[in-house]
């Protein structure tokens, strides 16, 4: 992270200086031998006046390597909504008028004796299961001279980037804060990776990387403690699961706070750092370019997912966005034209947008050649919409669309009935519930069915896998069969109806080459369609989408982990530094 001061003040161009602050910023750096150098200096980094410098996210290493003076020419508020820093006002006389209960660090009211030399501390995590979000808990014991147990607390933490590793750190920050003055302590832990990075981030110099790193905010945490309370503290590995009766205390102690009441103070409680970056309340301990890259990759798939051909079919709660997500990711190879058939995987994605040439929709883009009036043009009943496509009454020997939908949808749902059937033992009552759920209702056909053939999951099927099964057995299991599902469709209607429809218009003289030239200077006047795409953008609340799936990424909670492009993000507003005094 480097500091720039702004020296222009142009809305779509603006040109910054290098941090004059910086001791290594001298010329020396500009050279190329020199260009590898960085700021090494932990002072330098916390006192600079935040409030006079930017952090912008770039790719070119050496601009910000040699301190050279940088212009960024593009929009301003492009570059805020990456990462807008708001500071707290550094000149206010009073720093703790501006604090309030949530952000308070946590004190303890009694101090640990300066006679306590040995410290045993644990952490617990469990992971999350199906509806239960993660859970950690630390624990730590004080023993006197004579290894008689003093003092011990344990306590159940916030839920924000759970693991193991964080739970064990938050141990060594609770004990140091407990510690007085000018102690001198041995910490025993039985966690090897801890021992190993605090040689990394506390035992040697401050250096940026650190504020690449997983867990950064606890770890200068610590580094803080033991410079302000002028700490000596020495960790010891003590063997795991073995017959040390204080480890296995403090194991046991830091299990049986899973039962206790949830936190109810901020995570920003632990941090004892002169500054920090929150996103809505919740202090963001990983790096943060790769935080805002999650944010900014989860962009698209809000537009994708409040587009008007989605929004109006109803509220965005009536869909699984994680299901379709995960679904989605599994037809990548439409772009890479794997199984030699790439026009299966632009069907897909055509299909779940609407987007398949339908009469309909080509009446739309070209009503110069289509008219508006046209029905369907194999049965003449009703216009050729995508759901009419599934339930169109023509039928030939080698082709009845609404027949074989139907045997379709009735194997789709044996097939994932069965799948279900076959990882655990299921009672009549599941069974019987599973297959008459609306989704499944091919007759009307339901809504929900037609959605579910577009590859649209409906929210309501998900919730009722969920008390039997976790998110992503039930992701992985109807991805393959949805894909299969869709195949059937492919070929069984969707490829005999283009030879029809191709046929048909032919007979109504439409050519490729007109589909080309577009509509003549004598056509009539093209009347807007009242298509349902065509209606406007439903409302739906971005803050409430903002709050959820940031606090979803930082506590853990979100069922894809290992993706996070579902829900766009608008940062502009959202990310501040907050500064402690």
């Amino acid at each position: 992270m480097s500091h720039w001061l702004p020296v222009s003040a142009s809305a779509d161009e603006r040109s910054y200086n290098p941090c004059p602050g910086c001791s290594f910023n001298i010329p020396a750096l500009s050279k190329k031998s020199a260009i590898k150098q960085r700021c090494n200096s932990e002072k330098c980094f916390f006192n600079v006046a935040l409030s006079e410098t930017v952090g912008y996210p770039t790719r070119n290493a050496k601009v910000f390597a040699a301190y050279l003076p940088i212009t960024l020419s593009t929009s301003w508020s492009y570059a805020t909504s990456l990462a807008l820093v708001q500071l707290t006002n550094l000149s206010s006389s009073d720093p703790s008028a501006n604090s309030s209960p949530s952000t308070s660090r946590i004190e303890d009211d009694d101090v640990l004796p300066l006679s306590v030399h040995t410290m045993y501390t644990d952490g617990s995590f469990l992971s999350a299961k199906d509806s239960f979000p993660p859970f950690m808990t630390s624990a730590w014991l004080a023993l006197d001279d004579d290894k008689f147990i003093l003092d011990s607390s344990s306590l159940c933490l916030p839920s924000c980037f759970p693991s193991a590793l964080r739970s064990e750190i938050y141990a060594i920050v609770l004990g140091l804060n407990a510690l007085s003055h000018n102690s001198s302590i041995s910490i025993y832990t039985d966690c090897s990776q801890l021992i190993s990075l605090w040689k990394c981030f506390v035992s040697a110099p401050f250096s940026p990387k650190l504020l690449r790193e997983p867990n950064y905010l606890l770890w200068l945490s610590i580094r803080q403690l033991i410079i302000d309370r002028n700490l000596k503290v020495n960790l010891i590995k003590v063997p795991a699961h073995g017959d040390d009766i204080y480890n296995i205390q403090a194991n046991s102690l830091a299990k049986s706070a899973h039962s206790s009441l949830q936190p109810t103070f901020s995570p920003l409680a632990f941090c004892h750092v002169p500054c920090l970056l929150t996103f809505n309340s919740l202090p963001i301990d990983m790096n943060i370019r790769h935080f805002i890259r999650s944010m900014a990759d989860v962009r698209a798939f809000l537009s994708f997912c409040t587009m008007a051909r989605f929004t109006a079919l109803g509220s965005p709660a009536l869909f699984d966005w994680a299901g379709i997500h995960f679904c989605l990711l599994q037809i990548k190879g439409f772009a890479l034209h794997k199984n030699g058939r790439p026009e299966f995987w632009i069907f897909r994605i055509k299909l779940l947008l609407d987007m398949l040439p339908t009469l309909t929709t080509l009446q739309q883009r070209m009503p110069h050649l289509y008219s508006l009036d046209w029905f369907c043009p194999q049965c003449y009943s009703a216009p050729e919409d995508l759901n009419h496509f599934w339930t169109c009454p023509y039928i030939l020997p080698d082709l009845n669309p609404r027949l074989t939908h139907r045997s379709e949808v009735i194997k789709f749902r044996d097939l994932y009935l069965s799948s279900f059937l076959s990882l655990k033992s299921l009672d009549i009552f599941f069974q019987t519930e599973f297959s008459t759920l609306d989704c499944w209702d091919y007759e009307t056909p339901f809504p929900s069915c037609l959605w579910l053939t577009r590859g649209l999951l409906p929210a309501h099927l998900m919730a009722f896998l969920k008390p039997y099964f976790s998110l992503s057995t039930i992701y992985k299991t109807i991805s393959p069969l949805l894909n299969d599902f869709q195949v059937e469709l492919y070929g069984k209607i969707w490829l005999c109806w283009n030879v029809l429809f191709h046929a048909w218009e032919e007979s109504q003289g439409i050519s490729a080459a007109s589909k080309l030239r577009g509509p003549s200077l004598n056509s009539p006047p093209i009347t807007s369609s009242s298509h349902i795409h065509n209606s406007s953008l439903a409302t739906v609340s971005q803050d409430s989408w903002i709050s959820w799936i940031s606090s979803s990424i930082i506590r853990g909670r979100w069922p894809l982990p290992m993706t996070f492009q579902l829900i766009s993000v608008y940062l502009k507003d959202k990310v501040m530094v907050f500064i402690k005094m």
